[in-house]
């Protein structure tokens, strides 16, 4: 019996927080409004150590030692997925930043 009032309960709740949604523009949730996000790449470091050197620049080929030319001595590169920026778009708002909430229903 209990379970039975707590769902019919969380249901008006569910449906009187459906019933004031407002049509129009609503800021996304997911970016803040903003319409970029952290990076799931890089978890917003688009910088980390070269995979190649380490980190050192410099990499031994048959006891000689040369510079890097994967990072080209810096020991460091950057994100591919966000070409260094830390943040990538938005794919809930899809860069805009708001959503669209439909009216009528």
């Amino acid at each position: 019996m209990k379970k039975s009032i707590i769902s019919i309960f969380v249901a008006l709740l569910a449906f009187t927080a459906m019933s004031f949604t407002v049509a129009g523009d609503v800021t996304c949730d997911s970016c803040g409004g903003s319409g970029r996000v952290t990076c799931s790449s890089c978890n917003g470091n688009p910088s980390c150590p070269c995979i190649k050197c380490g980190g050192s620049g410099q990499v031994e080929y048959n006891g000689i030692t040369n510079e890097c030319i994967v990072c080209d001595g810096t020991g460091r590169n950057e994100c591919r997925t966000c070409d260094g920026k830390g943040q990538v778009l938005c794919t809930r708002c899809l860069g805009r930043g708001v959503i669209h909430v439909p009216g009528g229903e």
